[in-house]
C-alpha cells in the first residue's frame, strides 16, 4: 500500500507539495512513480523529501486534511519505503481504533510559521477557494495606505496569500510599488515567499534596486539571505549570477545564514567559478567544519550537482583551505562507509 493507495481507499482526493526547497506542488503521476520506488525524488533536502499533502472528499464541502511528512531518501534519492509503511500503519490503526490515542505518526513534522503560511495559500487555490480576510488587509498594507511602519498587526498569511496570487489583482505591481518603502521584517518575510515564484522582469528590477539600497544602508546577513532566495527564480539568468557574484564578495560572505540560502535555493546557478567561490567561502564559514560538510553533502544529493563539484575539484585555482574542507569530508565519509561496512566512500564518489 502507498499513500495515494490510502487516500483513494477513502474516497478522498489529494494534492501533494514539496515543502524542501522551495513550495511547490508535485504532478500527481510523478508522486505514484516515486512510492513505487521507480523514479527518484528530484529535489532533495538533507536527504529526505519534504511534504505536504492535502486530501479532501468531494462528497463533503470544506473538510481537508493535511499531513507534513519528512520520508527518508537513500544515496540515490529513490524512497526509503519502510519508514513511509510506518506512517500508513499508524494511520491504518487510527482508522480501525479511532477513539484511541495513537500519539504522532511517524515522519509527521510541522514548518515553520513562514512556508506553513505560504502551503497553506497555496492550498487555498487548489481547492479553489477565496483568499482569506488577512489578504485584503496585506494589501491595503502595500499600497501604503495604512503606513509603511504599521506593519506589526499584519499576519504572515496575508502576505504569503499575495505573493502565491502573484498574476492576479495586480499584485506584482503592488510589491514593485511597496517594497522599496518596506521596513526590513515585512520585506524580507515577502521576499522569502518569493522563492516560490518566478518574478517577471519588473519585479526583479525592483528587487534589485531595493537591494542596491539596503546594502547601502548596511545588510545584514539576514536581508542578503533573503533577497537570495526572492530572486532564484527570476526571469533573467544573467541578473540572478552578477547577484550570487557579488554577495559573494560582500562582508557578510562567510555568514552562514547567506550560505544556507544560497546552496539550497540557488543551486542551479552554482557552476563553475561562481561554484569555486561559493566552496571557498563555505569553507570559512562562521560555523567551521559541520556546516561546511553539511552544506557540501545537501549539494551532492541533487542531481547534476555531483559532476560540477568534481569539476570544481580539479581546479588550479582551488585554495588550500577549500583542499583542507574537501579532504577533511572525504575522510569522514570514508571512515562512516568503512564503519558500516559499506567499503566505499558512500555518496561522494
Amino acid at each position: 500500500m502507498t499513500i495515494g493507495d490510502l487516500v483513494a481507499k477513502s474516497g478522498a482526493q489529494m494534492r501533494v507539495f514539496d515543502l524542501g526547497r522551495r513550495i511547490e506542488e508535485i504532478p500527481g503521476d510523478f508522486f505514484a512513480r516515486f512510492e513505487a520506488l521507480s523514479e527518484p525524488y528530484p529535489v532533495p533536502y538533507l536527504k529526505q523529501a519534504w511534504l505536504g499533502i492535502l486530501s479532501w472528499n468531494p462528497d463533503e464541502p470544506g473538510q481537508h486534511n493535511i499531513w507534513f511528512l519528512k520520508l527518508p531518501l537513500d544515496e540515490q534519492n529513490i524512497l526509503q519505503p519502510g519508514p513511509r509503511d510506518a506512517f500508513l500503519q499508524h494511520w491504518l490503526k487510527v482508522a480501525a481504533a479511532p477513539d484511541q490515542q495513537h500519539g504522532e505518526a511517524p515522519c509527521s513534522y510541522k514548518p515553520d510559521a513562514n512556508r506553513m503560511a505560504y502551503f497553506h495559500a497555496q492550498a487555498l487555490q487548489a481547492l479553489g477557494q477565496p483568499a482569506t480576510q488577512y489578504y485584503s488587509t496585506a494589501r491595503a498594507y502595500l499600497s501604503g495606505d495604512m503606513g509603511w511602519d504599521n506593519w506589526q498587526q499584519l499576519g504572515l498569511q496575508g502576505l504569503a496569500e499575495v505573493v502565491a496570487r502573484l498574476n492576479e489583482d495586480n499584485n506584482s505591481l503592488l510589491l514593485q510599488n511597496a517594497l522599496p518603502h518596506m521596513p526590513s521584517v515585512p520585506r524580507n518575510a515577502v521576499l522569502g515567499f518569493l522563492e516560490s515564484q518566478q518574478p517577471g522582469q519588473s519585479l526583479t528590477s525592483v528587487i534589485n534596486d531595493t537591494l542596491s539600497a539596503v546594502v547601502a544602508e548596511g545588510a545584514n546577513a539576514g536581508d542578503l539571505a533573503a533577497f537570495a532566495r526572492a530572486l532564484s527564480q527570476s526571469v533573467n539568468a544573467d541578473q540572478r549570477i552578477l547577484l550570487l557574484q557579488a554577495l559573494l564578495q560582500h562582508p557578510a560572505k562567510h555568514s552562514i545564514e547567506l550560505l544556507a540560502a544560497m546552496g539550497s535555493r540557488c543551486w542551479q546557478d552554482l557552476r563553475g567559478n561562481l561554484l569555486l567561490n561559493y566552496l571557498e567561502c563555505l569553507a570559512r564559514n562562521e560555523q567551521g567544519e559541520g556546516a561546511f560538510n553539511a552544506l557540501v553533502g545537501d549539494l551532492l544529493s541533487l542531481p547534476g550537482m555531483r559532476q560540477h563539484f568534481m569539476a570544481v575539484l580539479g581546479s588550479p585555482e582551488r585554495s588550500d583551505t577549500l583542499v583542507k574542507a574537501i579532504e577533511k569530508l572525504f575522510s569522514m565519509v570514508r571512515e562512516g562507509a568503512a564503519n558500516d561496512g559499506a567499503g566505499g566512500s558512500g555518496g561522494l564518489q
